[in-house]
């Protein structure tokens, strides 16, 4: 049924003071200015509403001069993960969220993979390990394949036709790159195995066209790239939305709370502190839209607790901030007796195999794993685990191989864990006295399985290329990380409904990788991209936009 934006009352009673120069009341607010934020903020000015994004990063309008082109650039475009409270055997505190006007996709290695058609129902095809909380989408790969291709044009997809999709196809925006000389190494011992390969599909421009320059392969990406070859929400969508007028962003503001008035299923706007001065705004907002990261976004709604919410801003069925899933990884060095230039180029994807990541007969483990070659500059920041026990001359020797080595990322399927959640500690305030996250995660049994699989192909796969010594990370490591809102049809077993609105409030949407149901084992920014697109078309048809 279409509804009218000026139905919801969004009266708000607050002591706090507003901005002389900030208008009270917008259309819709969004919080989080990364990948999803990006596309609500394009959809929604796009159709006239005006917006007001608020960002707890920098907003960096000068790509060419802020962003440097050094290894240690990637830290201060990394959400500082050291502020939690952390428990089980999972969590190290390095997943890779973002911070910042673009969020994530400043810092991001821009793999662009579509989920398998087979993740949006794997309880039903695999059946549900115990202790797991595996669940089917509440929708399918058919659904969710148009908004996928508009991604690939939203991010500028490098690549081909890769053999584990269906021939037909769309063709992406750009050619596939060219392998590099470690490439074509991993490409000669994955034929010996028997193993298909393919270019990557890379948000990262092959030539220029439009607003993208052709990539000049310096190798650090996820330091900002400063020709904005690679994606980056700000360069693209943001300042799409800001050319219309329509948009207001405001960075360096951590949002709090979401108020409520007197209706129990209505939000009415947000209040934020401004990190630069201290002071707390308020503003009133017909729709929220909340994409910041899968563990500030529950911390937000349970940090919203009132009488008629008790237990957090729409948890009556104790369901937000469980669930929480990741990538269960692995990094593998390969040392060649040859020169391989592997300190060269855009940081992942170059060559990639898919072949294990859809469950096969008489395996050992549920779901699968994916392959991934590492590149660049930005290689010695992904790899540093795989050095993490080595110092002194040792360490020293060992880096310079680096050029002489191969290197290989695998991103496993991790299953989601109803215990394996966020939750806030009212005991443990941060600067500003808002109660902190408090993160519980343990590996599943099967993420250890998978990982073990992976681990063992990576040696296969770099000795078959020709690499005399490999080298592979003792511990995994957690990367992308998602679930914690996750969406599902029954408001018991689910945060949001099938669109990412929040079950017991009708104006408050949810973007991001907090509303995954299982993860995956590709990289997940196209899906999630995917996800905000289908949602925003929805609001605009509920809203007749």
């Amino acid at each position: 049924m279409n509804e009218h934006l000026h139905s919801f009352d969004t009266n708000l009673s607050s002591g706090e003071t507003l901005g002389q120069t900030l208008p009270e009341t917008w259309d819709a607010v969004i919080v989080g200015a990364g990948a999803a934020g990006a596309v609500f903020a394009r959809e929604l000015t796009a159709k006239g509403l005006k917006v007001l994004m608020l960002e707890f990063g920098k907003h960096y309008q000068d790509h060419a001069n802020e962003f440097v082109e050094n290894e240690l650039g990637v830290w201060e475009h990394i959400w500082d993960n050291s502020q939690y409270e952390i428990s089980g055997n999972a969590l190290t505190g390095s997943p890779n969220l973002g911070r910042g006007v673009g969020g994530g996709t400043l810092a991001w290695t821009s793999v662009s993979l579509p989920f398998f058609e087979h993740d949006f129902r794997m309880r039903s095809l695999y059946g549900q390990p115990a202790g797991s909380s595996v669940e089917d989408w509440p929708l399918d790969f058919a659904e969710l394949e148009p908004f996928y291709f508009k991604a690939e044009q939203d991010l500028g997809v490098s690549g081909t036709v890769m053999p584990w999709e269906r021939p037909d196809r769309p063709p992406r925006p750009f050619p596939p790159f060219a392998y590099y000389r470690t490439s074509e190494r991993l490409k000669t011992g994955m034929d010996k195995l028997r193993i298909r390969s393919a270019p990557g599909p890379v948000a990262v421009a092959s030539r220029t066209a439009g607003n993208r320059t052709a990539c000049l392969h310096c190798g650090f990406c996820r330091s900002g790239c400063r020709i904005d070859a690679k994606y980056q929400a700000d360069h693209t969508l943001i300042k799409d939305a800001l050319a219309t007028g329509r948009l207001t962003i405001i960075d360096n503001a951590m949002v709090f709370r979401i108020n409520q008035g007197i209706q129990p299923r209505v939000a009415t706007g947000v209040s934020f502190v401004d990190l630069r001065n201290g002071n707390t705004y308020s503003v009133k907002s017909r729709l929220l839209f909340v994409c910041n990261n899968p563990f500030e976004i529950p911390r937000l709604f349970l940090n919203s607790a009132s009488p008629r919410h008790p237990n957090g801003l729409g948890n009556r069925f104790d369901n937000m901030g469980r669930h929480l899933l990741s990538h269960p990884g692995a990094v593998a060095v390969g040392v060649t007796d040859e020169c391989m230039n592997g300190s060269i180029g855009y940081n992942m994807g170059n060559i990639v195999t898919l072949d294990f990541g859809t469950p096969r007969p008489r395996q050992r483990y549920y779901s699968g794993f994916v392959l991934e070659a590492i590149n660049g500059a930005g290689a010695g920041v992904i790899a540093v685990d795989t050095y993490a026990h080595l110092f002194g001359s040792e360490l020293k020797n060992t880096l310079r191989t680096y050029n002489q080595s191969l290197f290989v990322i695998a991103f496993c399927d991790g299953l989601p864990v109803r215990d394996n959640r966020v939750t806030v500690d009212p005991n443990a305030l941060d600067e500003h006295g808002i109660p902190k996250a408090k993160i519980h995660y343990d590996w599943h049994p099967n993420d250890l399985k998978v990982l073990g699989a992976a681990k063992r192909a990576l040696h296969l796969i770099l000795k078959a290329s020709g690499a005399h010594t490999v080298q592979l990370t003792e511990k995994p490591f957690e990367a992308h990380p998602g679930g914690s809102m996750r969406m599902g049809r029954s408001p018991r077993t689910s945060v949001t409904d099938p669109f990412g609105r929040v079950h017991e409030l009708d104006n408050v949407y949810i973007g991001g990788a907090a509303l995954f149901v299982t993860g995956s084992s590709v990289n997940p920014t196209q899906t999630l991209h995917a996800l905000a697109l289908r949602t925003a078309d929805h609001v605009k048809r509920r809203f007749r936009l």
